[in-house]
């Protein structure tokens, strides 16, 4: 059956290239990243390989797009730095290098391959943020599009806390057990730590999606979905998917107040009040009194998502799990994927003889130096210095395009900023190829910049020509 449907999910995405090329295939490829999870719960056997499926048609989007623009742009994208066109072939080889100590430690080619995806994947998906970014009339319709997918995903989780009781409304295998609250719901999706991320990126879009918004009646219509879908993390139990969407809003607000771009944010405030006020004056009305009570627990779990909790967590699971990275990985490290969450596989099942592993890759900075060393992290740090530095750069640039595009590409490399936060202290859940493909997306979009600004100027230099 499984088979059969995955099948007939190539011969749809076939149909859709057909018609409507490379961006058929994007859009398909995050169709089927929510379709896999329920895919799986809906087959006799459990799997973490369906979590492959929307890498799979991820590829075939990347291909198609090579096959249309077979210049990767570096020289436009990098312009503003230009040092890391030089550096990205240092980078690589040091995956290659990292991938012999992997295969000469364990052995297994399957654990290499799922450590050169973790750091290609968001390169590529870089790439084909920029290309999406390029039309920015479609990045719009990319980002409703997984809004749209989020909101109906989450309607199953609304199901789950009116006492629906499904196989596909639970977590896979024996699913994740959290202090104070027991399991989270996760509703289609197949754990309650990727729900709670996908509602905090769906939340994030559809706020970007809203400040961009001119119409006062959609304003409030992408408000109230970004709400909806934040109080929905809260039934996760991730108290990080809360924290993200708080520090992104957060950032993104920060962003438009020091823009020259005010008068929207006031508009927007209006909005935003009148949506607040409708939230709080029909949360009785939506959640019964039973569903209050099942949400008590996960309410009093997130008042613990306090600074001082937040610090403790970076110290132990960001800070401590790099000092104990560093002693034990060393100046070479242990290779790629070497800190992976390989799921119910038995995938690197030798990493067990590695002390203190787990622990050290839950953060996300151990993770770095358990797979690359002292060694390959000083030099992933310069390569990230310089990318910061042609963000920050880009960033600059963006004020010249006065258009609501720019907001909207300022506001997903906020997005990618506030998981930047998240990975530190965990970075397990970024092992998911379908976080990392939407996580490159947004935080490629922004380098499209330099090239909208030069378009822009172009335009503005043609029209002034035909006037004199």
């Amino acid at each position: 059956m499984i088979i059969l449907t995955l099948i007939l999910l190539l011969f749809l995405c076939f149909l859709i290239v057909s018609e409507y090329n490379w961006k058929g295939a994007v859009l398909f490829t995050i169709f089927a990243g929510f379709l896999q999870d329920p895919l799986r719960k809906a087959s006799s056997f459990d799997s973490s390989y369906f979590a492959a499926i929307s890498l799979f048609f991820f590829l075939i989007a990347f291909f198609i797009l090579k096959s249309k623009f077979s210049s990767w742009d570096l020289e436009l994208i990098c312009w503003p730095n230009p040092i890391i066109i030089s550096l990205l072939p240092i980078f690589f080889y040091l995956l290659v290098l990292q991938g012999l100590n992997s295969f000469a430690r364990f052995g297994d080619i399957r654990l290499i391959t799922i450590g050169f995806l973790f750091y290609t994947i968001p390169l590529i998906s870089l790439w084909i943020g920029y290309r999406i970014a390029s039309d920015l009339k479609f990045l719009k319709q990319l980002l409703l599009f997984y809004v749209s997918l989020s909101f109906v995903t989450a309607i199953s989780i609304f199901l789950s806390l009116n006492g629906v009781e499904s196989n596909f409304l639970k977590e896979v295998g024996t699913g994740i057990e959290i202090t104070g609250t027991g399991q989270g719901f996760p509703g289609l999706w197949r754990t309650s730590e990727i729900a709670g991320w996908h509602l905090a990126a769906g939340s994030s879009f559809a706020f970007i999606l809203g400040l961009a918004e001119s119409k006062g009646i959609k304003q409030a219509v992408y408000f109230l979905i970004s709400a909806l879908l934040a109080f929905l993390t809260v039934s996760t139990g991730r108290r990080k998917a809360l924290g993200l969407v708080i520090i992104f809003i957060s950032l993104y607000l920060l962003y438009y107040s020091l823009s020259t771009r005010k008068s929207n944010l006031v508009k927007a405030f209006g909005v935003l009040l009148c949506v607040f006020i409708f939230c709080i004056s029909s949360y009785g009305l939506i959640f019964n009194s039973d569903i209050q009570e099942t949400l008590e627990p996960f309410f009093n779990r997130s008042t613990t998502l306090t600074v001082e909790e937040s610090q403790n967590r970076v110290k132990v699971q960001g800070i401590g799990a790099i000092i104990r990275g560093f002693e034990i990985a060393g100046p070479l490290g242990y290779g790629i994927g070497v800190g992976s969450n390989t799921g119910t596989t038995d995938i690197g099942t030798q990493r067990k003889s590695i002390q203190s592993a787990g622990y050290v890759s839950e953060g996300g900075g151990g993770r770095l130096i358990l797979e690359l060393g002292g060694v390959g992290v000083i030099f992933l740090s310069f390569l990230l210095v310089q990318i910061l530095m042609l963000y920050f750069k880009i960033f600059i640039l963006s004020r010249q395009l006065m258009t609501s595009g720019a907001d909207i590409l300022a506001g997903l490399a906020i997005f990618t900023l506030a998981n930047a936060v998240t990975f530190l202290s965990a970075s397990q859940l970024y092992s998911d190829p379908f976080v990392l493909i939407m996580l490159g997306i947004s935080s490629g979009a922004i380098l499209a910049i330099p090239k909208l600004v030069y378009q822009a100027q172009n335009s503005y230099y043609i029209s002034t020509l035909h006037k004199s």
